[in-house]
């Protein structure tokens, strides 16, 4: 009888270590396909040196089984940007958060949704091209199949 018991305690303990490292190694192995579009406010493709200038990007979750708490990094060139001039939407409630510059993050962005941010530059030259990066970036560390579209570079002729 104890032989039984003993074999059967073994038996539950190696399937139940079985289903949690078949879980953990599951979660290791999910990916997150984010991608990013943007564009200027209107289309327009040229401004003059001290207009402020709006750009909006969008975050899109392609999973299919994952979501992800995701963020916003932009970078600037020949441009600036203060923290009152991001608009960065909480995904839950859409009320609009301070952003931790020069990144936005709105929360997490289930499989299959999108997400925007925006966000209103001022160029610092008088002549030549400012150009507004954004780049979706995961924050919980999954593994991104297609990374080569997870940045959008926004480029303003100023003059």
């Amino acid at each position: 009888m104890r032989s039984r018991i003993l074999a059967l305690a073994t038996t539950v303990a190696a399937l139940a270590a079985t289903g949690f490292l078949t879980a953990s190694s599951q979660a290791s192995t999910a990916t997150v396909d984010l991608s990013i579009t943007g564009s200027t406010v209107a289309g327009y493709t040229k401004a003059q040196h001290g207009q402020e200038l709006p750009v909006v990007f969008t975050i899109r979750n392609r999973s299919t089984t994952t979501a992800a708490s995701i963020a916003f990094y932009f970078t600037l060139t020949h441009a600036t940007a203060a923290a009152s001039d991001y608009t960065c939407p909480l995904i839950t409630n859409h009320y609009n958060i301070d952003p931790d510059t020069p990144a936005c993050e709105p929360g997490t962005l289930g499989y299959g949704r999108s997400t925007s941010a925006a966000i209103l530059v001022t160029p610092t030259i008088y002549s030549g091209t400012v150009t507004v990066k954004a780049c979706a970036q995961d924050l919980d560390g999954y593994a991104d199949p297609v990374s080569s579209n997870n940045c959008r570079t926004i480029s303003i002729a100023i003059g």
